[in-house]
């Protein structure tokens, strides 16, 4: 049976009786669900799925019974230029209700944005995961391109506006597309990514902001690789 209501705690630790907090019983006011004895189902993000009896006006949950859902072997990541503004939520929920699995954000030189709210965004996440039932959550860091590129680059594809190869699905098989920022790659990325012979990918279409492309890479990865 489908629980009423999905939310995720991590780390979660399982006990007989929980209490909700002041935020997820705002959360059942506004799903209308407050005053309903309903099942809500805490998910801890690796696979455990515990369920609860709620019971209308009380913030207990009683422990009723728990499952475990394998977590997925192959691992889907996207390296990407931080998006601007509140662009960030909007590639934050729709990659996650994909299915992606970690985003690395990189800071590019020509990068506008080089930092954002982690809180935030593992509150955005969070919530998109659950409204998508999803049994993982999304894992988020921020690292210096120079750096992590160099470490990666055995397992990078580009997805560059003046790429030389046409893009195929099959390019993306094991590998981490990587997008970079809407000001473009500064000339001594494109000089390393020349030297070390990284596949620059040019999608079909036009050029594309950097959360689009993001999202498409997600969605090639999740459901086409």
């Amino acid at each position: 049976m489908e629980p009423g209501l999905i939310l995720f705690r991590i780390p979660f630790q399982k006990k007989d009786k929980i209490q909700l907090t002041k935020e997820e019983v705002n959360h059942l006011r506004a799903l209308r669900l407050y005053a309903e004895t309903t099942t809500i189902q805490i998910r801890d993000g690796a696979g455990g799925l515990f369920n609860y009896l709620y019971t209308p006006k009380s913030n207990d949950l009683h422990f009723q019974n728990e499952e475990f859902v394998e977590l997925k072997t192959e691992r889907k990541k996207v390296a990407i230029a931080l998006p601007k503004g509140n662009r960030l939520d909007f590639f934050l929920q729709k990659v996650t209700e994909i299915g992606l699995n970690e985003v690395i954000f990189l800071v590019f030189r020509h990068s506008i944005r080089k930092e954002f709210n982690l809180e935030r965004a593992k509150k955005i996440v969070n919530e998109a995961a659950a409204q998508s039932k999803q049994t993982e959550i999304l894992k988020l860091s921020i690292e210096p391109a120079k750096d992590w590129l160099e470490a990666h680059k055995e397992s990078l594809v580009v997805f560059h506006p003046f790429g030389k190869e046409p893009f195929q699905i099959q390019t993306l098989s094991g590998k981490i597309p990587v997008i970079g920022p809407e000001g473009g790659y500064h000339l001594e990325e494109e000089e390393w990514m020349e030297k070390n012979k990284i596949p620059k990918l040019t999608l079909p279409g036009g050029v594309l902001r950097t959360e689009t492309c993001g999202i498409v890479a997600a969605s090639f990865l999740v459901y086409g690789t």
